[in-house]
């Protein structure tokens, strides 16, 4: 039983004592009041404290890269366009506005667990905790069900669940909340409503900045197979003890001649999507390419036709070569576009963002 699963039970369990708990003290004094149910009362705290810590787990790794959750929500909304073609123009409606979403969900998310543990106005607290959980819950059972969203996104990259273990989590979550639900006109704010609402209000405010800051740069922790000290040559080859290569898909196309990207030093410039690129931002591309000539080759990495290439690289003097990836790695490899990967012997060394874009010196200084 791995480490998920056992925290899984210990939920499962919670929620099962608290109810039988709180059927018993309720029953015994008549009322559904913490202040006449010690055992009920103190089984809450732990409740509220245990799942505050999972929502804050959560959302601070969707708000860490909610550009990866925002990838994610958008899948939903083709998935349920497809699936409901009566439905389609509502959700592809939603698909332009999946990084909003995604930015005010994660850190919702944060702000709903500093109010859970503080106990600011249960009563819209945990109505709202329930509607999320079975919204979610809604979006799992359907992902399990069906198969076309293999991954729900609700722990980012940090910890990957088949969609049946996504649906199950957000079950036993609902159920160990439900005794929390029915007793929230009693819980008190701690220590009073004023410092609790400054709480809530402070926890939305810093992890929305948090949130943002990582989308303008990286994110603050990679979670994902492409980062720094990760050896590529076996990352892309290897399969790992699940059977499976965690930096799959890697199969770059030069309709050139061949660069051998794993071979001495390497700058990959990553654009998934050349029509969405800043211009500037493709710009110091190729000036960083001409100042690191004879060091270390540049090699642009794009999803975009060759017509689309060749036109925005004569435009634009970037001078460089350019591979063809699959535009869902291309998003893997970095939160950027462009974004910069320094290799070197196919050792990843280094990641900027375009909004850092690296000078010759930084690039030298890694090598």
């Amino acid at each position: 039983m791995n480490t998920y699963q056992t925290i899984g039970l210990m939920f499962a369990g919670l929620g099962v004592i608290s109810l039988l708990s709180l059927i018993y003290e309720g029953m015994k004094s008549k009322s559904l009041y913490l202040d006449f149910m010690p055992i009920t009362s103190i089984l809450m705290w732990i409740t509220r404290i245990s799942v505050g810590v999972l929502f804050i787990y959560s959302g601070f790794v969707k708000a860490n890269d909610y550009i990866g959750f925002a990838y994610k929500l958008e899948e939903y909304f083709l998935v349920f366009g497809e699936h409901f073609p009566f439905s389609k123009g509502f959700w592809d409606f939603f698909v332009p506005l999946a990084e909003p979403l995604a930015w005010f969900i994660s850190v919702f998310e944060i702000a709903l667990a500093f109010a859970i543990i503080v106990g600011w106005r249960m009563n819209l607290t945990m109505w709202l905790t329930m509607l999320m959980m079975v919204f979610f819950t809604v979006l799992t059972a359907y992902s399990h069900v069906t198969g076309a969203v293999t991954d729900c996104g609700c722990f980012g990259d940090a910890l990957k669940l088949e969609p049946w273990e996504s649906f199950m989590k957000d079950i036993i979550l609902t159920g160990a909340l439900i005794p929390l639900f029915l007793v929230r006109n009693s819980v008190h704010p701690s220590p009073n409503a004023r410092i609790a609402g400054i709480v809530v209000a402070v926890s939305f405010i810093a992890s929305g900045i948090f949130s943002y800051y990582c989308h303008e740069n990286l994110p603050y922790i990679d979670y994902r197979a492409y980062k720094v000290g990760v050896d590529l040559n076996k990352c892309t080859t290897e399969f790992t003890e699940e059977g499976v290569i965690k930096c799959k898909d890697w199969y770059p196309y030069f309709e050139g001649e061949e660069v051998k990207l794993f071979e001495g030093n390497t700058l990959m410039v990553v654009i998934y999507d050349l029509n969405k690129a800043p211009e500037k931002a493709l710009q110091k591309s190729g000036e960083l390419h001409r100042s690191l000539q004879n060091e270390v080759k540049v090699v642009g990495s794009t999803a975009s036709s060759s017509s689309e290439w060749e036109s925005y690289s004569s435009n634009l003097q970037l001078g460089y070569p350019i591979s063809y990836l699959d535009q869902t790695v291309l998003k893997t490899i970095i939160r950027s576009h462009p974004g910069y990967v320094l290799m070197k012997d196919g050792v990843i060394l280094g990641k900027w963002h375009y909004n850092n874009t690296p000078s010759a010196e930084e690039n030298r200084a890694l090598l």
